[in-house]
């Protein structure tokens, strides 16, 4: 055979690691060959991974490893996705380092604890549930013994619902902002040694368009600038749909604002639903609450809902819940599930100090803003921001009918020592002089819960029952719902990526043999 000269650009990928500490990692760069859409895709691919997120670069580096010739394209400038800014916790059962800690733990624990704490099994795909359950723990040891990622050791609960099981791990940055980094340096390192082999080539600036069929609707390969490339295999891995108003909208919300890289645009599910396949849990999606929408459909202002005496209450301005108790579940549920996903924080002039702030940013610009200037400049914009002198006033201007009978109630029942609605015994404040204030908040979002169906190998499923031959899915896309049912657990999202972009990238590659036999 004559050799194929690859040609590639040479880039450095700058690390930016939040809230790490590591001095090595944050005064480095990490080598990564990519090429730009202009240049040629030279090789032959067994396999093409369209997201260059965490799950794609898995799913390469696992399709490489097996012998594959692989060929990634990443929509944006650079690799990574949302790691890039995401902590660095992953889950799974069984691995070493949980071993090493004493913990012991099996796929059944694991399992059983997606059943209890996600509603039951009517919540999930069972099938995907257990393969997880199975894999999840593998998938951990082999970036750790593998692909090298640093690990600090520690295995817990995580930082959301509590596990029966300490089954979380963090790379050696933490769960901090930017600990994910660390999966993504060691996994480009390795990328590397077969980009330099000339058996797999990856693409940034490159944005899929379609998916290509053949007259059986199976896939073929991916359209990209109306050019046809094709492979046996093709491994769709483009993340969830978080930066996609308009699939937010058609299932989930009716106000939402996102804290999602732009790139989470759900091209994916535009491309499974072109191949006819299931969509599952599409209704259930996870969220924040408390976002302040000044920047439209771009999250950037959070309002502390849990403000010193504050209460939050709906459009008809009634309360929502005991509000200082409330966990990161209670607060989802709230926001998602209150009319028009509206809610509004109510504070009095005298709750307000000014050595704690009302306002902050979001993720990688979090600071907090000084109360008086957030409040005037909000005021002034007459939006998102109420004062008035009396509460009948206050729901004059915010068109909430019942909220005067609200915090008649609320003040009543303060007054006598006992909340009467909801049982909340702290913070107990009364709004008994004002000014008062309301701040017009909704929901944010970092990660999507439904999904396309998929099988236990990650190939593509239609709601007959049928395959949708030669596509296989990776990471968000997935939908943490279909595997971990309606909850939050820590490590999940990681873990997505990890295990289904092993597991779809052995069954692309044993499917691409199958192919050319």
């Amino acid at each position: 055979m004559k050799k194929i000269v690859f040609l590639v650009l040479s880039a450095f990928i700058l690390l930016f690691i939040g809230c790490t500490t590591d001095k090595d990692l944050n005064s480095s760069s990490e080598k990564s060959t990519t090429a730009k859409l202009q240049d040629p895709v030279t090789i032959k691919p067994d396999v093409i991974v369209v997201g260059g997120g965490l799950a794609g670069c898995t799913a390469a580096l696992r399709a490489s490893e097996l012998g594959a010739r692989v060929v990634l394209f990443e929509q944006s400038d650079k690799l990574g996705g949302s790691a890039n800014t995401a902590g660095g916790s992953i889950s799974g059962a069984g691995f070493k380092m949980q071993k090493e800690a004493g913990i012991e733990d099996s796929p059944d624990k694991f399992y059983n604890d997606f059943i209890t704490m996600g509603g039951g099994e009517k919540n999930l795909n069972k099938v995907i549930a257990r393969k997880h359950a199975e894999e999840s723990g593998n998938a951990i040891d082999w970036l750790q013994d593998y692909v090298g990622v640093k690990f600090n050791g520690k295995v817990d609960s995580g930082g959301y619902l509590t596990m029966n099981t300490n089954r979380v791990t963090y790379t050696a940055g933490g769960a901090a902002s930017g600990g994910a980094r660390y999966f993504l340096e060691a996994i480009y390192s390795k990328l590397d040694e077969f980009v330099k082999k000339g058996t797999t080539q990856l693409f940034v600036n490159s944005k899929v368009e379609s998916l290509l069929f053949n007259k059986n609707k199976d896939v073929i390969g991916v359209v990209m600038n109306g050019k046809e490339y094709k492979a046996p295999s093709v491994i769709i891995a483009t993340g969830g749909y978080g930066y996609s108003e308009k699939w937010l909208k058609e299932f989930n919300f009716t106000n939402i604002t996102s804290n999602d890289p732009n790139t989470a645009i759900g091209s994916g599910y535009d491309f499974a639903r072109s191949a006819g396949a299931a969509l599952d849990n599409m209704d259930y999606c996870s969220c924040y609450g408390g976002s302040v929408p000044v920047s439209g459909f771009q999250a950037s202002l959070r309002c502390n809902i849990n403000y010193n005496g504050a209460i939050w209450v709906n459009t008809s301005g009634e309360r929502l819940f005991n509000e200082p108790v409330a966990s990161s579940m209670d607060k989802r549920t709230v926001w998602r599930t209150t009319d028009q996903n509206i809610v509004y924080i109510i504070v009095s002039e005298k709750m307000i100090s000014d050595d704690k702030p009302l306002f902050s940013g979001m993720m990688s610009n979090s600071k907090p803003f000084d109360n008086k200037e957030k409040l005037n400049e909000l005021l002034s914009e007459g939006k998102y921001a109420f004062k008035a002198d009396t509460i009948s006033e206050l729901s004059k201007m915010i068109n909430t009918k019942n909220l005067v009978n609200t915090v008649t109630k609320y003040n009543s029942d303060i007054a006598s020592g006992k909340d009467t609605v909801f049982g909340r015994t702290k913070n107990l404040l009364t709004f008994d002089k004002g000014p008062y204030y309301a701040i017009y908040t909704v929901p944010y979002l970092m990660m999507t819960a439904g999904g396309p169906r998929i099988n236990a190998d990650g190939q593509l499923m239609r709601a007959d029952g049928s395959k949708v031959g030669n596509c296989y899915l990776a990471g968000e896309i997935i939908g943490s719902a279909n595997v971990a049912g309606h909850n939050t657990i820590g490590g999940i999202g990681h873990s997505l990526c990890t295990t289904w972009g092993r597991i779809s990238a052995e069954s692309a590659v044993k499917n691409s043999l199958v192919l050319k036999k």
